[in-house]
């Protein structure tokens, strides 16, 4: 017996959700896998449009009247960061299956109040940290399961742009987004690496972030030649850190907004005895019969991150299955972050319960 087609609705309809959320969406109505059943933004223009292009059956300004409208299957939240817990809370006590952007919230008691929130509810909750998604990132996860690696010891994860602070939305303000380039870009890669090493738990961090571009008139730093006030800019653009897990694992990380550096550049490497993996470039390396040795991957499955999360989450819903990104793996990428901005103010390392 087939099931009926999961109700859907998105809450927010900026950039994210129109280039990255929406149009896969569609896809899955046009397989007959689920209806948009409501977008919703403050602004009624986007609103409206947001509507008109994806065929929304209704469109909201107002979160609250959205939910109290109608019962539905599927709540994609694609707000603000400040908004993601409140959202994701009154989605939850409504019964909806919760898709919520990162970072998971604003800070870890937000985090924990929506772990709790997602244990006591009858829907699912993921964080959509889509890194997990993207192509490569299930081989690398495969190699790791396989114990090719052996005993992993340390990691390095990076995302430098040279420049490219978002010109659009309001990551720029830390009233709206908590942060700059930590919890918007390094979550992404925090979340990939953490994971692919087994999610081992966090113990300590020690970190130093800057800010040292955005504030600047006399620069261009605007993401996609979008520019934004110069003078609300109140986050970092740079950030370092060194991370400590239990079993004396080690994770070293540095993430940008904007940097003096040739050429932008990310990317995750992960050490074990046995042997390591890396992505760029893509595959594993280690030793065998007296040679050092590197397995490629001519071809992996064309995937694109956003679309690989928003499938296997309806897949997990339509199956009743536990979701990749787990809402207690998202908090401790809180927990790191938090703990991050907490040393850089104390000029200090900071232990994690």
């Amino acid at each position: 017996m087939t099931n009926p087609p999961l109700r859907v609705a998105v809450a927010g309809c900026g950039d994210v959700a129109r280039k990255h959320h929406l149009p896969n969406w569609k896809e899955l109505v046009s397989e007959g896998r689920v209806t948009l059943a409501a977008v919703c933004d403050a602004d009624p223009e986007r609103s409206t449009q947001a509507r008109q292009e994806f065929n929304a059956a209704k469109a909201f300004t107002s979160y609250e009247s959205m939910l109290a409208e109608g019962a539905y299957d599927v709540i994609d939240i694609c707000t603000q960061n400040r908004l993601h817990c409140p959202m994701t809370l009154e989605a939850l006590k409504h019964g909806a299956n919760v898709l919520v952007e990162k970072p998971m919230a604003m800070n870890v008691t937000e985090a924990r109040q929506m772990v709790k929130a997602a244990e006591k509810a009858s829907g699912k909750l993921m964080v959509a940290h889509h890194k997990r998604f993207e192509e490569g990132a299930e081989q690398l996860k495969s190699v790791v399961e396989a114990g090719e690696l052996g005993q992993i010891y340390t990691a390095k994860s990076l995302w430098l742009r040279r420049r490219g602070i978002p010109g659009w939305g309001r990551f720029h303000i830390a009233e709206e987004s908590l942060g700059g380039a930590l919890i918007d870009i390094g979550v992404h890669m925090l979340d990939l690496c953490i994971w692919l090493m087994g999610s081992p738990k966090p113990v300590a961090a020690s970190g130093k972030v800057y800010r040292m571009f955005g504030d600047r008139p006399d620069l261009v730093n605007a993401d996609w030649g979008v520019p934004y006030d110069v003078s609300e800019f109140n986050v970092e653009d740079f950030a370092t850190a060194f991370l400590r897990f239990e079993n004396g694992i080690t994770l070293s990380a540095e993430f940008a907004w904007a940097a003096n550096i040739p050429e932008e550049t990310w990317g995750i490497s992960i050490l074990g005895d046995k042997g390591g993996i890396a992505n760029p470039p893509l595959g594993v390396y280690g030793s065998e019969y007296g040679c050092l040795t590197r397995k490629a991957f001519d071809w992996i499955p064309d995937e694109e991150g956003h679309r690989g999360e928003i499938r296997h989450f309806t897949e997990c819903i339509e199956h009743d299955r536990p979701v990749r990104v787990q809402p207690l793996e998202s908090l401790r990428i809180q927990e790191i972050i938090e703990a991050i901005y907490e040393s850089s103010q104390k000029d200090a390392e900071v232990r994690l319960q």
